[in-house]
């Protein structure tokens, strides 16, 4: 094969996935998935595959136009020379920021280019990133707000009935009290040794965020995730600096500058990386290297069928992120077993789109 794989054009899928029931946070009401499906192409038959994903068909769209903005500027570039294309597009994108939907698509496009690099080596990602194909750890998340106390104590129990030693609830609710209900039915429900994490996300005030941290310090929580609104960094600073229990955030941020801010200023215990707000595979393992830097741990947030490549590669990575609504998107979704998820063994990512659920719920 040459050693030049030159990309010919990027395609974009949109497919708008409903919920079986509507889901509620302190700042969402989600009622479907919207997805962008991201396929580049190059002139050596290899292909490579990446999605976005967001709330509302609309801004989908808005994302697959940005996708295919940057399609075009990489077009007849080398795919494999991938550092050379963030760096390329992280320039092209410089007028609008490198933030927003301008990242989001210079993530989906380096996501596919890791894939195109890993097929045309026949290995998979993790083995291009060095890392060691094992059980890696994962957690449930899930246990709305929602959903009725009762109904997330059952949700909590089918999660330890399917081998889950780890999950994650969500809380923020109107009243105060609420949240330590759930909080403590939860814990009474699957016992002191699995660990809990509670997202409150971006729900409370610093001044609510302290009070409620130790008010639910005695559950023995993991981590509370995004506490305040995520670009409020000193008062996150002040939550992380009065309480014991871990700090986890920076899924709403941007690339390594937007953790390199959280880091020194003391906001954050554990980074929490999004795949596509980060900057895709290429800057999330150097977000992983500054972490460690720090002596401080990494988790990916969603995108678990990715991901597990980036945790194979990461050793300060802590848990995977499951939430199953994405693998409808695939041929062969990437089993969670017993709380453990396995990244792929074919090449590059060793993921294909499921062409029914396209056929399904395409709208663009």
């Amino acid at each position: 094969m040459s050693t030049v794989i030159r990309v010919t054009n990027v395609e974009t899928i949109v497919v708008s996935v409903p919920l079986d029931r509507p889901v509620v946070t302190p700042i969402h009401r989600i009622t479907t998935i919207d997805n962008v499906l991201v396929t580049v192409r190059t002139d050596a038959g290899l292909s490579g595959i990446s999605y976005l994903w967001t709330f509302g068909i609309e801004r989908a769209q808005v994302l697959a136009a940005m996708v295919a903005d940057l399609g075009r500027v990489i077009g007849g570039q080398d795919a494999l020379e991938r550092s050379r294309i963030w760096a390329m597009l992280a320039g092209d994108i410089n007028f609008l920021g490198r933030a927003g939907v301008a990242m989001f698509a210079l993530s989906a496009l380096d996501i596919a280019l890791w894939d195109i690099a890993g097929k045309a080596a026949g290995l998979p990602v993790w083995r291009l990133l060095g890392g060691a194909a094992r059980p890696l750890p994962c957690y449930a998340g899930g246990l709305f707000l929602s959903d009725s106390l009762d109904a997330i104590v059952a949700e909590a129990r089918g999660y330890l009935g399917r081998g889950f030693t780890a999950m994650k609830m969500r809380a923020g609710a109107k009243d105060w009290r609420d949240d330590i209900a759930r909080v403590e039915a939860v814990r009474d429900a699957i016992g002191p040794s699995t660990v809990l994490m509670v997202d409150i996300v971006q729900g409370w005030t610093p001044e609510q965020a302290i009070r409620m941290g130790r008010e639910l310090r005695r559950f023995d929580l993991y981590w509370i995730e995004d506490p305040v609104v995520f670009d409020d960094i000193a008062g996150m600073a002040r939550v992380a600096a009065e309480l014991d229990v871990p700090i986890a955030a920076g899924e709403n941020d941007y690339g390594k500058l937007g953790f390199r801010r959280l880091i020194e200023a003391k906001a954050i215990d554990i980074a929490m990386a999004d795949l596509q707000r980060v900057g895709g595979i290429t800057e999330w393992m150097k977000v992983a290297s500054l972490a460690e830097a720090w002596s401080m741990p990494i988790v990916p947030h969603v995108f678990h069928e990715v991901s597990s490549h980036l945790m194979a590669a990461t050793p300060n990575c802590l848990h995977a992120e499951y939430v199953p609504w994405w693998d409808l998107l695939f041929e062969v979704p990437v089993p969670v077993v017993n709380g453990t998820i396995t990244p792929p063994s074919g090449p590059g990512l060793g993921l294909a789109f499921n062409e029914a659920t396209i056929d399904k719920y395409r709208v663009a």
